[in-house]
């Protein structure tokens, strides 16, 4: 069985990359380390370490396994929050959250289901900020103030009071400060779909060996119904192969679903659940921060955290 215990080992040695100093950094002795890592690997019949002189690194298979263990566990921390003698999250009053349309619709309502399930005296208030600000205030770096009130959660509603967290989306910057990485929950991909009846799209996923570096390489039969989020990233050729731009997702899917000619760049989230086939085109430069912007007040509250991590672990699909 996955022990809490030995995930914590496996992890503490693939991070420090040494026994000895796992050992430490445990309390525990480095035979006992030993004997943790040689069980989880007889239990899980592969080899998660090799071990050379001096050191130990992840082997292909450790380094696949170290994603299902970092996710078991936080699951296992999460629980301990949610049902622990710690475990009075909010004292009856709802949590209010200001949130980018994108995260209100397909991320924050498998995070606050999986909450309340556990916790089903919660209450959570939803309002979507107004669509694209936030990206369009990136895109653009149209300047602020240092006094700038729109980084207080709450503001496009009146006051701070009106909401405790504020989650937006934004261009990923190619660096990031440690506050940025503070208040980062997770990254929203885009995808690019197709439907079944859209055969040179779905001919032309399943023949590559490999994913298309540019939505260039989509058969030239198609034209494009993109979220108005990802307009600016199109060079001018692929502009002119837009055939609709629209901030709802659910009207670009519809279309896309009904067509034979027309493929949808969407985010990620946004075609979790749907039947259209999605194409293997990797578009890194239409990566949006998640972005997790609590109220000093409620990012004092336990709850705050969970959310965050909730809402972290959802974002990872």
């Amino acid at each position: 069985m996955l022990e809490d215990f030995k995930l914590r080992v496996f992890l503490t040695v693939a991070r420090f990359g040494s026994f000895t100093i796992a050992a430490r950094e445990l309390g525990i002795s480095q035979p006992a380390v030993s004997q943790s890592i040689n069980t989880l690997e007889r239990e899980l019949g592969a080899k998660l370490f090799v071990r050379a002189k001096g050191e130990v690194y992840l082997s292909p298979q450790g380094n696949a396994f170290r994603e299902y263990a970092s996710r078991i566990l936080y699951w296992y921390d999460a629980a301990g929050a949610m049902f622990g003698k710690e475990g009075k999250l909010t004292g009856n009053k709802p949590v209010r959250i200001a949130s980018d349309p994108i995260i209100a619709s397909y991320l924050l309502p498998d995070a606050i289901g999986i909450m309340h399930a556990a916790r089903p005296e919660l209450c959570f208030e939803i309002r979507p900020l107004p669509s694209g600000e936030r990206i369009a205030k990136s895109v653009f770096e149209i300047p602020q103030d240092d006094n700038d009130e729109d980084d207080i959660p709450g503001h496009h509603f009146g006051t701070p009071e009106d909401a405790d967290v504020e989650i937006t989306v934004s261009p990923s910057p190619e660096t990031m400060d440690f506050e940025g990485e503070c208040r980062l929950a997770g990254v929203m991909d885009a995808a690019v779909v197709a439907s079944n009846r859209n055969r040179k799209a779905v001919y032309a996923a399943e023949a590559s060996r490999k994913p298309f570096s540019t939505i260039a390489g989509i058969h030239v039969s198609n034209r494009f119904a993109v979220w108005d989020g990802y307009l600016h990233h199109l060079t001018p050729d692929l502009r002119a192969r837009i055939a609709v731009v629209s901030s709802s997702t659910e009207a670009i899917k519809s279309i896309v679903e009904n067509s034979d000619n027309i493929a949808g760049i969407l985010p990620e989230p946004a075609v979790r659940k749907t039947q259209l086939v999605r194409l293997p085109v990797q578009l890194p430069e239409f990566a949006c921060d998640i972005s997790f912007n609590p109220h000093p007040d409620f990012a004092a509250r336990q709850v705050c955290q969970l959310l965050l991590e909730t809402l972290s672990a959802c974002a990872k699909g």
